[in-house]
Parts: C-alpha cells; structure tokens; sequence
C-alpha cells in the first residue's frame, strides 16, 4: 500500500511539492544571467553578412525582495510544508483503518463461506431431501452463495484498489492484524498527550493560513519601497566597452491611501472568514468529542450484543441432529441467521473502534520531519 496506493502518492508529492517551493524562496536571492543575441543588417545587404553585424550580450542581474515579503513568502512555505506532512501522516492512518476493514471482511466471508458449506452438509432425511431442488431454502442457499461471490468481488476490488495493484488476485491473512479494546479500555479524550494531537496540529495550520492571509492584506498599507539598479551589458561581442558612469541608481516610495476602499475590503472579509473559520473548527471538535461518546457507548453495547450472539451459536451448535425435517430446517435457519448477524456486529465494531484509533496517537509510529 506505501510502495502503490496513489492517494499516497499524492500525498507524498504535495509533501516535495512543498519542499521544493520553499528551498526556491531562497533559490530567488541568487543573482540571474541572461545570454542575448542580435543581428543588424539592412534587406539589401543581406548578402554581405560578416561577424560584425552580430552583436552577443551577457547580462547579470538580481532581485533584492523587501525583508517582510521575504519573509512571509518563506514563512507561508513553511506552513504549507508542515500541513503536507500532517496530510500525508493522516492520508497514512486513514488507508491503515480502510486496509484493517478489509481483513476483518475478508476473516469474516470466509467465516460464513464455512458456515454456509457445513449447513448444506446438515442432514437432511426423509421428503426434506427428495424435495431438495424445489426447497425454497435450497433456493435460499444458492442466493446467499452468489451474494458471498459478489461480495468476495467486491472485496478484491477494494483491495487492487487500495494496495494499487488490479493485476493480482489478493489473500488477504487476518493474523496479526491489530486488535483493540476500547468499550472497556478507551483513552482519555482530553488527554491531549495521547488524543487527537494530529487532528489538532492540522486545525492549527488552517487557523495559521486564514491568519497570514490575514496579515497578507493588511501588508498592502505599508509603504512601497523599489530599488533599481541598472547597467549597460558586461560583456558585448561587437567592441563597445563597459563603464561605470552608465550605472544608474533609481530609488522609489509610493504609500497606497485606499481611497475607494478596496484593501478595507479585503481585510473585512479575511476578519470574517478568520472568525467564521474559529467557529466552524469549535462546532467540528465538539461534534467530534460528541460522536466519540456516543460511540464508545455504542461499542459497550455492541460488546454485549456480540457476546450473547457468540453464546447463541455455540449453543446452536452443540444440538444434536434432529430427525425431524421441520426442526432440522428451523435450526439451520437459526444458525445462518445468528451468523450473518455476528458478522453485522464485527463490521460495526471494526468502524466505531476506526474513529478512536485514527486519533489515539499511542498507536502510531512517529512520523519522519518533511
């Protein structure tokens, strides 16, 4: 999944996006040369051209951007560097949780492909199995068989998509896969040196970006500064030499007054969308800490309903064979019943405990620094 998923990849690519684009904040102080070529040669005298009628010039030049667009530019790098690696770090988790349900999908349909295969083995004596082919539950059977190949197809194609790779028909080997117990055992939610210390990292960069979008418009009230330095080429191929007295120097200042009001403007709305932005991420954390009660309860109960389930198939299953047809049927009906809703309960249980993992930072490696 790390070598082909693409969102990964993306993901990684936003990541060297960002760091190149700060690496060329510096790269734009270093000074920049120019190569030009010119020919002068009246249409009548095309015929007689020599190498005096060409002219090759060298220029150097170089640009001296002001201190605090400077350093805005690189602090703005920096900031989306930061963001692309938290990014990339919960894009990671994200895919880990989708990778983990897929396990747990494929344990499960192999579950019930076993399950299914010892209830058509289930004898059945007397008129139940002359009338076999016309049983409405032998028809039942075939339906929940070509239900589990399609959901066996589907599940292929969540793996090809997710490990990158349609080529290859995927085994998917539940051993090893993480296990949690967090009806029981779950972290303390305002334990902010364990919990949601990503989900927090990433609001406080978005916080910082509507900021310096912020201080970007109030920027455009200060003064503008402009130095200009100019100089004939340094090197000319048709004889005419260099001279320092053809160096002119010109300096400029112009203070912006915002007559019509355009930068008020503009700074009105960034304050409002800096204030909206504040509220929405207050309202996200409180539903957030909200759905994780709610789940933790759900988990509790999810555990409880697991249980008896569990309890009542073992119990199903240690029946002896009845010999009526009646019974025997009832029984497997039971049976498929009670595993399919097992298999519902591992499936909710695999996606409430998903919402805590992807915040409990005791579960994760530490990251690489971008």
């Amino acid at each position: 999944m790390h070598a082909h998923n693409l969102a990964l990849r993306q993901a990684r690519d936003a990541v060297t996006t960002g760091r190149e684009r700060l690496r060329q904040v510096n790269r734009d102080l270093l000074p920049g040369a120019a190569i030009t070529g010119n020919l002068n040669q009246a249409l009548s005298q095309l015929g007689d051209l020599n190498g005096d009628d060409a002219a090759l010039s060298v220029y150097g030049f170089f640009n001296v951007p002001g201190l605090i667009q400077w350093r805005m530019r690189r602090y703005a790098s920096e900031l989306e560097l930061l963001r692309a690696g938290w990014a990339l770090e919960l894009k990671t988790r994200e895919l880990t949780i989708q990778l983990r349900e897929l396990f747990v999908r494929s344990e499960l349909l192999d579950q019930r492909r076993r399950q299914l295969a010892l209830a058509q083995r289930w004898p059945q004596p007397g008129p139940l199995a002359l009338s076999l082919d016309a049983n409405p539950q032998k028809l039942e059977h075939e339906t929940l068989l070509w239900s589990l190949r399609r959901e066996a197809e589907a599940l292929q194609d969540a793996a090809a998509e997710l490990l990158g790779d349609a080529a290859i028909a995927w085994t998917l080997d539940p051993a090893g896969r993480p296990r949690f117990d967090y009806a029981t055992a779950g972290p303390d939610l305002h334990d902010l040196a364990r919990f949601g210390g990503l989900h927090r990292r990433l609001q406080a960069a978005e916080l910082e970006g509507a900021r310096l979008r912020q201080r970007g418009v109030k920027l455009q009230y200060w003064p503008d500064l402009s130095i200009n330095l100019s100089s004939p080429p340094f090197y000319q191929t048709n004889g005419s030499s260099w001279s320092a007295d053809a160096i002119f120097l010109n300096l400029g200042a112009s203070v912006p007054l915002d007559l019509r009001g355009n930068i008020a403007q503009q700074l009105r709305e960034t304050q409002r969308d800096f204030e909206r932005l504040e509220l929405e991420l207050r309202e996200q954390n409180a539903r957030t800490l909200t759905g994780l009660d709610r789940a933790r309860a759900s988990l509790q109960l999810n555990a409880r309903r697991l249980r008896l389930t569990e309890a009542r198939l073992d119990a199903l299953r240690a029946l002896p064979v009845a010999q009526s047809p009646a019974r025997t049927r009832d029984n497997l009906e039971r049976l498929l019943a009670l595993d399919q809703q097992r298999t519902s309960l591992l499936l909710e249980q695999t996606q409430l405990e998903a919402l805590f993992w992807l915040l409990d930072e005791s579960r994760w490696p530490a990251p690489a620094q971008p």
